[in-house]
């Protein structure tokens, strides 16, 4: 059984994955160092300033003896008996996945990787990506060094759901699925991660490990694309959907309750099943459900879009003035990353119209090259004639908010027990 005393720690890239493991890493007193190609990240964190709304300051204020460094430093790796790959993997434009960060970090350390380390990749990729990347890195280029083996343990962080917010969830309370390439490496594998996390859970292959981090966060997407697709049939015959969901809920088993919205953001419900979209066709194989819950999560952003417009028409506005509130792709998150929000804005900035947003975690945008900046409050926002709520982040003033709109078009059901006339619910 390994202890503590055991792991040397490195974790590779300290972004929404990365840099939550690393803190719990200290918190649980391992020895653990930190890298990212990001230097100014760096700084911030050694200057005990967060960029990632889960952690504070005062998170990084507790652990005065961080050991953080930029991937130019990668040769302080050379103690470390387990490294921790935490780096993005996202889609390109030809919906290929892109694992070159991975692969540039793996050769960038090539040099400094000791005999008996262990390797972990927690980026979301393919089934049998771990196998042919790490695999195939430790066979080919590390090929005179011995003991080294690997395995694959996703992520499962739900950024703005801490334990504070609405799910009262803690990270290191959702179990964690851990595999590995041979059993030394699974054991070794969930030694460490039981140190962190309250359960863990060993599968019997890497692959397996791969798919379900897929099948959650298409299932999601599925299940979004779906209850999107009720909003607009339920805003057709002038049913409220949230008291349809509310109906559904009741049900004891085989329903669980997903909210409408503008559309999907984040790196994981957007990107993800694309994965399972890119391994189907490859392998001469169909993933029908995730294409079409892709094309109605893309649909129900310009469905939203199309209602605006015609609320614009039907008031003969000929110059509207529009403030936009909440950028961010979900709730009480500083992450625009395939936000809906940005979507509806990048078409609301070609036609004429006056356009300006608030977002107490989102400083400034840029929209088509153009910078837009958020306002400091909402003391002017009677001042626009339509006014649109796409993140319904917890600390907004919704009383406010609804009393001082001229015109309040509620994208997120926040006002969904609520009557005025002023209100539309999209």
């Amino acid at each position: 059984m390994y202890k503590k005393k055991n792991f040397k720690v490195a974790i590779i890239g300290l972004g929404y994955v990365g840099l939550p493991l690393y803190l719990l890493c200290l918190q649980k007193k391992i020895d653990v160092v930190g890298y990212d190609l990001n230097s100014k990240k760096i700084d911030q964190l050694k200057n005990n300033s967060s960029y990632i709304v889960d952690v504070k300051n005062s998170d990084l204020k507790k652990y005065e003896s961080k050991k953080l460094f930029t991937m130019g430093k990668i040769k302080n790796i050379n103690d470390r008996n387990l490294i921790v790959f935490c780096l993005p993997t996202p889609i390109l434009k030809n919906k290929d996945p892109d694992m070159s960060y991975i692969k540039k970090a793996l050769i960038s350390m090539k040099d400094y990787i000791s005999d008996d380390t262990f390797l972990i990749l927690e980026s979301t990729v393919y089934p049998g990506a771990t196998r042919e990347i790490l695999g195939s890195f430790i066979k080919f280029k590390l090929k005179k060094k011995t003991g080294i083996e690997y395995g694959f343990s996703s992520e499962r962080i739900s950024p703005g759901q801490n334990d504070k917010r609405k799910f009262k969830i803690n990270y290191n309370s959702i179990p964690k699925v851990i595999s590995g390439s041979s059993k030394k490496a699974l054991n070794f594998i969930n030694s460490f991660y039981k140190i962190l996390f309250k359960k863990t859970h060993k599968v019997k292959s890497i692959e397996i490990a791969e798919m379900s981090k897929l099948l959650e966060n298409s299932y999601r997407a599925v299940n979004i694309g779906l209850v999107n697709e009720f909003k607009i049939l339920c805003k057709h015959n002038n049913i409220n959907i949230h008291d349809v969901i509310t109906a559904a809920s009741t049900k004891p088993f085989g329903y669980n309750p997903f909210d409408p919205g503008p559309g999907v953001g984040g790196h994981c419900i957007p990107i993800d099943p694309l994965f399972v979209s890119w391994y189907a066709k490859n392998n001469g194989l169909s993933a029908d459900f995730i294409e079409l819950a892709r094309k109605k999560n893309i649909e129900i952003t310009n469905w939203v879009v199309r209602k605006i417009f015609k609320i614009i028409r039907d008031l003969k506005f000929k110059k509207v003035k529009i403030l936009v509130l909440g950028v961010a792709y979900k709730q009480d998150v500083n992450d625009t990353r395939e936000s809906p929000a940005l979507k509806i804005m990048n078409k609301l900035q070609k036609y004429k119209v006056k356009l300006n947003y608030f977002d107490p975690f989102i400083p400034n945008i840029f929209i088509n090259k153009k910078k837009f900046i958020s306002l400091k409050n909402l003391n002017s926002i009677s001042f626009y004639d339509i006014v649109i709520l796409t993140t319904n982040h917890s600390n907004l003033p919704f009383k406010k908010i609804l009393d001082k709109s001229k015109i309040l078009i509620d994208t997120r059901g926040q006002y969904k027990n609520s009557i005025n006339k002023n209100l539309h619910y999209l």
